[in-house]
């Protein structure tokens, strides 16, 4: 199994390579993109220190890293409107130049508009969530020849998704950042944050700290807590399933946290392999980390169905909305009822596809020409992940007749309107005295978000124009 480490900063290269990294991949957000769009994770969901910060620092690293034979990946896998995508264009050419390897990245406008005239590797980012075979096919057609897979896929579903399509090489999560959320799913922001500071005093001496986002305290995965629920997660017994199963890359999470964290879980996972039982495996983790092991899969692994709770789509114009964007329980039961017949009323009706597994998606694929027969123009059906909407799109006319294909939230991938409603309004965004990770006092004072910032919060990502040609080409089956 191959370790692929994030690094922050070029004189970390060495002492990750010794420590026993095999890959490395980082961020990159300079001050072309701050101006736009603020210190915000709009580049590739991390601030701060998880990026470079210049084009020679980045060059460095990647010089440093081939003297000691370590590919580097550029993690760019957020979602974008077109003017991001014109400077991500323009910065994937320079980082090929560098030397880079390829690029981590979800959204379908920056795959299309490198479909072509690059040598840089392409990876699909976890953010993607592909978890159908149809998804991987799709995104393979734009280049993509490795993925990261989902927290919720085990080692037997990761060898039959993989399986189905040749050529696809894999990486599992193996350390670190676990979320509560399937966080291709989540539309909260990965802002720095800032503890109150309980008595004021010396704030108001201090430069304002400024933000668009005075009230910001934690992810949403976190809760009111700011601290994450398991420091340490870790899948150091699962990963020679993984490997039997096809997965050749163990990924560490922990872009943008100290560097002794990461060479700290490195080493540990690398003493780990070299074990020959989970017991010796789960002692070796207690007296690493002094606790007990907090595992990343297992009876612990991530559900498929824990997604964030999203509003319904607002261009979902329809009588009824029946099964739910999030729930995989409440859209079978409203599948069921669809299919026997007992929907109430003339409709017309939408069914609200959450992400769907392979199962799934086969199933629904089997039930769409008698849905298509029993409803036709009064039934749409808002789906959820790509794979789904090209495979429904792409079924023969008859089977599906008159039967809509909609999109649902996720799959348009946009910010919580709440969010940005919060964001945009002064007043629900008070002073607040606060600490700074340095330990000094400084008062946080409002400062209205980049007008970029607001279009790109509030332009869902799939109606971008190269998303959408994307969007075409995977469908008409032409190239």
């Amino acid at each position: 199994m191959r370790y692929a480490v994030p690094v922050n900063a070029a004189d970390e290269v060495g002492v990750l390579a010794s420590a026993g990294a095999d890959e490395l991949y980082c961020g990159y957000q300079d001050a072309w993109w701050v101006k736009r769009y603020g210190d915000h994770d709009s580049a590739s969901r991390r601030q701060g220190a998880a990026n470079f910060a210049t084009l020679e620092d980045l060059g460095r690293c990647v010089e440093g890293a081939r003297v000691h034979g370590l590919p580097v990946w550029l993690a760019l896998n957020a979602r974008y409107t077109e003017p991001q995508l014109d400077r991500l264009v323009w910065l994937c050419r320079r980082f090929e130049a560098m030397g880079g390897t390829g690029i981590i990245a979800s959204d379908l406008g920056l795959f299309w508009r490198l479909r072509s005239g690059t040598g840089l590797r392409r990876c699909l980012s976890l953010l993607a969530v592909a978890q159908n075979v149809q998804t991987l096919l799709a995104y393979q057609r734009l280049g993509i020849s490795r993925v990261v897979l989902p927290r919720f896929v085990g080692a037997d579903e990761a060898a039959r998704l993989i399986g189905a399509v040749p050529g696809m090489e894999a990486e599992c999560m193996a350390f670190f950042d676990k979320c509560p959320w399937v966080d291709g799913y989540c539309r909260h922001r990965h802002g720095v944050t800032y503890p109150t500071r309980e008595a004021p005093e010396g704030a108001d001496d201090a430069p304002p700290l400024y933000t668009f986002d005075t009230t910001y305290q934690t992810h949403a995965c976190l809760g009111r807590a700011c601290t994450y629920l398991e420091p340490y997660p870790c899948a150091a017994c699962f990963l020679p399933r993984y490997e039997r199963a096809g997965v050749g890359v163990a990924k560490l999470g922990g872009r943008g946290r100290s560097l002794d964290e990461r060479l700290h879980a490195l080493r540990f996972l690398r003493t780990a392999e070299g074990l020959g039982s989970d017991d010796a495996r789960a002692r070796l983790y207690r007296k690493t980390f002094d606790d007990p092991c907090a595992c990343y899969y297992g009876d612990t692994i991530q559900q498929r169905s824990s997604i964030q709770p999203v509003e319904e789509p607002e261009w979902a114009r329809v009588v009824a909305m029946l099964g739910s964007q999030t729930d995989r329980d409440s859209y079978r039961q409203a599948l069921g009822l669809l299919m026997a017949g007992n929907a109430d009323g003339a409709g017309p009706w939408g069914l609200l596809v959450p992400p769907l597994s392979e199962d799934d998606l086969e199933e629904l694929m089997a039930a769409v020409p008698h849905l298509s027969e029993r409803f036709g123009e009064r039934l749409v059906l808002y789906v959820n992940d790509l794979g789904t909407m090209v495979a429904l799109a792409r079924m023969p006319a008859v089977a599906r007749d008159g039967c809509t294909i909609g999109v649902g939230t996720l799959l348009a991938r946009t910010d919580d309107p709440k969010m940005v409603a919060r964001a945009l309004d002064p007043r629900l965004n008070p002073l607040r005295a606060v600490w700074t990770p340095d330990g000094m006092p400084r008062m946080l004072t409002y400062r209205e978000p980049p007008r970029e910032l607001v279009t790109h919060w509030r332009n869902p990502s799939l109606f971008e124009h190269s998303a959408q040609e994307a969007l075409r080409m995977l469908i008409s089956g032409e190239e």
